[in-house]
């Protein structure tokens, strides 16, 4: 059942008020949601509890920026998403775990697997399909977070693709193929289930560390579809699909009113347990940001700091400055006259040479990615942030994938062979650190597009991320309307 109703825009539009209770009843009927899907996402990482309330304070924070109240649910998800994506890109780029902490770290922890059946008591084959999601590749792990929302009727296919920047039809082949390894998955957890093993099973697995793997899934189904004892394991499978209608939402141990402003409590530092939830483990390679405790003010300081670097300031945009037209260098004809000078009765007197006026160059009309470079930078400019330097490697990369959505006709950040914007970017030559994408297709129009990417979510983090300094842009026609690509980088760390 779909948490929207026609009372919606309503209580966002109160909530945007200040309304204290419509806050809090919009973070209370969300706040599970969004738990879900991003403790699925993170599978039960520490990190869970922070992006969660990350997610819901850009949401408070960020309601001006939503233009249709009754989208506030996939837009609380894109928003969701994106804090996820900018936790794994932060941890790629810290220093490895000390070696007085490896061994500890070694230790695996209770995963949301773990919870999802311990808390809500699943059995049989629903509890086969929570233990085959640990099986699945870990790129495939945000699409998993949100289909399983979509199966349990809390999220439309049209609000997965969105959160996940596809198109439906992508979005539909995606799924397709992540459902085909999820049915393999649930097949191996059966196989290695059964008891007594098998004895050609236990000999293929005797070298496993019992920790589930791609290679490890590929191993053991080749071998349950060759094995006369195996092979019948997959009989009797319900499509997953049914087994999680209507299946509930974990509910997260901490109440909704510590988003609520007013009735917020500072945020935890990453040492320290949630009330009533398990103390956390070892630190991780990358630690959770410590936040700074000091009541109702510091909070609202960490906010509003926040809201400046996320959301685009409240005047009109600056325009860009006319272009300088340089004045042509010219040099005299006329002759140096002396102080005195003597006449020359035998030799005519030099005719004097007109001076050449000043030549004023005619200025090269601005390109589309240069308009929409300009208005990305004014929009920086009011949030704080440095201006993005045009690089010609990131523009190749952008440049090349518009071209390549053209010519295969599809519209997605991953290339149909699962290459992204990083990968792109190297094959370039540029050293990637932090990175992100922006795509739009339609109008030709930078200052339209410029407008769309200014949804509070993804694409307007991504354009007021300040870690930024380089970019590249390609507006490519095609047959849907042009194509837009803007990629992001931050030098490596």
């Amino acid at each position: 059942m779909h948490r929207d109703s026609t009372s919606m825009p309503e209580l966002v539009g109160a909530a945007r008020t200040g309304d204290a209770r419509a806050q809090e009843r919009l973070v209370s009927d969300y706040l599970p949601l969004v738990y879900n899907v991003v403790g699925r996402a993170m599978d039960g990482h520490a990190d869970v509890d922070d992006v969660v309330q990350e997610t819901m304070f850009h949401a408070l924070e960020g309601l001006d920026g939503l233009r249709e109240p009754s989208r506030f649910r996939s837009w609380l998800i894109a928003i969701a998403m994106n804090q996820i994506r900018h936790r794994w890109r932060a941890q790629q780029y810290t220093t490895a775990t000390p070696p007085e902490q490896l061994a500890e770290a070694a230790e695996p922890e209770p995963d949301f697997v773990d919870l999802t059946i311990l808390r809500l008591g699943l059995s049989g084959q629903r509890r086969e399909v929570a233990e085959a999601t640990r099986w699945l590749d870990e790129s495939d792990r945000e699409l998993l977070a949100l289909w399983w929302q979509e199966a349990a009727g809390e999220l439309t296919r049209a609000e997965l693709a969105e959160a996940m920047a596809l198109t439906p039809q992508h979005a539909a082949v995606r799924v397709q193929r992540m459902k085909a390894q999820l049915e393999v998955g649930r097949i191996v957890v059966r196989a290695l289930a059964a008891r007594p093993l098998c004895d050609e099973l236990a000999r293929t697995v005797a070298g496993w560390d019992g920790r589930p793997a791609p290679v490890w899934r590929k191993r053991i189904a080749r071998h349950t579809r060759d094995c006369r004892t195996c092979s019948g394991r997959g009989a009797g499978l319900v499509p997953a699909e049914g087994l999680l209608a209507g299946l509930a939402l974990l509910v997260p141990l901490y109440g909704a009113a510590r988003f609520v402003p007013g009735a917020r409590l500072a945020p935890v530092a990453s040492t320290a347990p949630l009330p009533g939830s398990p103390a956390p483990g070892p630190a991780t390679p990358a630690k959770p940001r410590a936040y700074v405790v000091g009541g109702a003010l510091a909070v609202a300081v960490v906010l509003g700091i926040l809201a400046v670097l996320l959301w685009p300031d409240p005047r009109p945009e600056a325009k860009p400055a006319a272009p300088v037209v340089p004045r042509a260098t010219v040099t005299s004809a006329a002759p140096t006259p002396s102080a005195t000078p003597v006449p020359q009765p035998t030799k005519a007197s030099p005719s004097p040479k007109a001076t050449p006026k000043p030549v004023r160059p005619t200025p090269t009309a601005a390109t589309p990615e240069q308009r929409l470079l300009r208005l990305v930078n004014s929009r920086r400019g009011a949030a704080g942030c440095a201006p993005l330097r045009m690089d010609p490697r990131l523009t190749t990369a952008a440049v090349r994938h518009a071209r390549d959505m053209v010519a295969r006709h599809y519209y997605d950040h991953a290339s149909p062979e699962g290459q992204h914007a990083d990968a792109r970017m190297r094959a370039t030559g540029y050293a990637v650190g932090a990175w992100a994408e922006n795509l739009d297709r339609g109008t030709a129009d930078p200052a339209a597009i410029v407008d769309d990417w200014t949804d509070g979510a993804i694409h307007q983090q991504n354009m007021l991320d300040c870690s930024y300094r380089d970019t590249g842009v390609a507006a490519v026609p095609g047959p849907d309307g042009t194509v837009w690509v803007q990629d992001f980088a931050g030098s490596p760390s």
